[in-house]
């Protein structure tokens, strides 16, 4: 699957919770958020917390992968990048 927005992610979710069979209230309660935020992600809400999305993408079974989409330039490599980000974490 195929997300470039912040709607985008939230439909895909918003679609996934609802062939899971569950509520905004039972994925709320797995993710251990409320109801409420469940209802502004799945609007796409572009300010909700991204390690609450992460969190939530878990419990729906998803997991995220970045890619630089062919024939973009200056995205820069993401493996240096995550690298780079990890060896400063080892060094504090």
């Amino acid at each position: 699957m195929k997300a470039k927005t912040v709607r985008d992610l939230a439909a895909i979710a918003r679609e996934r919770r609802r062939h899971l069979g569950w509520s905004q209230s039972q994925l709320a309660k797995k993710a251990g958020v409320g109801r409420d935020w469940v209802v502004q992600f799945e609007k796409g809400k572009v300010t909700v917390e991204w390690g609450l999305v992460v969190r939530a993408l878990r419990e729906l079974g998803f997991s995220l992968e970045l890619r630089v989409e062919e024939g973009q330039t200056g995205a820069g490599d993401l493996d240096r990048i995550l690298a780079s980000t990890q060896n400063e974490r080892r060094k504090s």
